[in-house]
């Protein structure tokens, strides 16, 4: 018999042996127990010494060494002697016996029940191995039932195929039979429209041919109408510039006007030269209005000119829709363009007043 020092620092009275604990023979059945190693100690508790590896506590992981045992399968064994406990725990291999353990953690007491089945490591080595192959048994079953089922289906489906390709190879030769008439039919339809595209091709080009002087017509006036254009940019680009000069013209006599209030004297010098640079204005919107007159001759000479081409135009319009749309687009932008330009009001010059002595009077336009 084993015997071991207690691990509380207290002389040991009695151990349960590994042998004892853990299998015997009892009555042609074996005996086993749940692999846990007990020692009593001096105070009549019982404590867990060593969990033997392989066992049912291990292989069930709640128990720990150090823990004490209160009771077996609800029966309080505290103070009991060993033989006692042993006499309980010990059992046929198989069976499940329930522990009730104490686990102290400084001042704080857990009770907790753990349920074993007794057994050594070797029979349950054989029972998971026999549980694996219960297991691959019944997956290797379960392969075979679902075999069984595919092979089934796979015999109903060769058969619906079978059916359906017997449909097929009737509706094929009905669709040959079909097809064969429709290639006849298709033929002379072909011959028929081979027929009509030479037609076609022959009316396409006789039209090319009518086009082909219009189309360049209609170029040419496409060139002379950017021209146009650019005329007229740079004549407006003109007209704001002597704008720009008007008003930095006008801003600058404003500034001598706001000097010649300082004094009454400088109110004459200042008076006398603005109205020389006004007489200057004047003379440059008088050319201005000059450069108006020349342009709007000029653009009536274009317009009568475009009118003419316009009469032109209306005989090749019958012959080509696209065209004609564009001659239209021509025509509306030349008359927004006619009315952004001819029907501005031209610049007036202020009249002349008769010079007023008084301040307040004074104004400059």
């Amino acid at each position: 018999q084993v015997i071991a020092m207690s691990n509380y620092g207290m002389n040991s009275r009695s151990v349960i042996s590994t042998k004892d604990m853990f299998s015997g023979e009892s009555g042609g059945s074996v005996q086993a127990g749940v692999g846990i190693f007990f020692q009593q100690e001096n105070d009549g508790n019982v404590y867990v010494k060593t969990i033997v590896s392989g066992g049912a506590a291990e292989r069930e992981g709640t128990v720990s060494v150090g823990d004490v045992i209160v009771a077996v399968d609800d029966r309080e064994v505290v103070g009991e002697p060993l033989a006692v406990l042993r006499n309980l725990i010990l059992g046929q291999q198989g069976t499940t016996v329930k522990l009730t353990f104490q686990r102290r953690e400084g001042s704080h007491v857990e009770t907790y029940d753990c349920k074993l089945m007794r057994g050594t490591a070797e029979y349950f080595q054989s029972l998971t191995a026999s549980r694996s192959m219960e297991d691959e048994i019944d997956q290797l079953r379960l392969q075979l039932r679902q075999a069984l089922a595919h092979c089934s289906q796979d015999r109903d489906e060769l058969d619906r195929l079978r059916k359906i390709l017997q449909q097929e190879r009737e509706s094929s030769q009905r669709r040959e039979r079909e097809i064969e008439q429709m290639q006849q039919k298709n033929s002379e339809e072909i011959m028929k429209l081979n027929d009509g595209l030479r037609k076609a091709e022959q009316s396409r080009r006789e039209a090319e041919i009518k086009l082909h002087p219009l189309q360049q017509r209609e170029n040419d006036l496409a060139e002379e109408l950017s021209r146009q254009k650019e005329k007229e940019r740079l004549r407006k680009e003109y007209i704001e510039e002597l704008k720009k000069r008007h008003e930095d013209e006008k801003n600058r006599l404003e500034q001598l006007y706001l000097k010649e209030q300082a004094g009454r004297r400088d109110d004459q010098v200042a008076r006398l030269s603005a109205e020389g640079m006004l007489s200057k204005v004047q003379a440059e919107l008088v050319r201005l209005r000059d450069f108006e007159q020349m342009r709007r001759e000029r653009e009536e000479q274009y317009r009568q000119r475009f009118e003419q081409e316009q009469e032109r135009m209306n005989e090749a319009v019958r012959v080509e829709e696209n065209l004609r749309n564009m001659l239209k687009d021509v025509d509306q932008r030349m008359n927004r363009w006619y009315n952004e330009y001819f029907g501005s009001q031209p610049y007036q010059a202020p009249a002349e007043e008769p010079a007023v002595d008084t301040e307040d009077q004074f104004f400059l336009a």
